[in-house]
């Protein structure tokens, strides 16, 4: 591990201290600090100290069942968005106006521009 990545440890004299130059009258002046992994082992995986919500659902606990069963949104929104490309591309232009043409091509290149990203992320 480089010197100046290496954690910061009383407890074990073993391990590198903190490289970086010297302070005055100091050792080491250089340390990692990583605000998140306090903050993940005081509140675990929660990101926020705020929970919003986006609306009144008529049944909480069946939405909760279906967000933890079948999908998040962005997998049902996923979901819907390829059938949509499917019909969005079989669907005929002629006799369209202009603006509905250039919505249907405005989601298709959405609908693309995820597919890209969702397979850089994929590797």
């Amino acid at each position: 591990m480089p010197r100046m990545l290496a954690p910061i440890s009383i407890a074990d004299p073993d391990l590198p201290a903190a490289a970086g130059g010297n302070g005055p009258l100091s050792g080491g002046v250089a340390q990692v600090i990583n605000p998140w992994r306090w903050f993940t082992s005081v509140f675990g995986n929660q990101v926020s100290l705020f929970q919003i919500n986006l609306g009144r659902s008529s049944a909480p606990e069946t939405e909760t069942r279906i967000l933890d069963e079948v999908g998040s949104y962005g997998r049902q929104l996923g979901r819907i968005g390829d059938a949509l490309d499917v019909l969005v591309k079989e669907f005929p232009r002629e006799g369209l106006s202009e603006q509905a043409v250039a919505a249907l091509e405005d989601f298709s290149a959405q609908m693309r521009e995820i597919k890209r990203v969702k397979e850089r992320a994929r590797g």
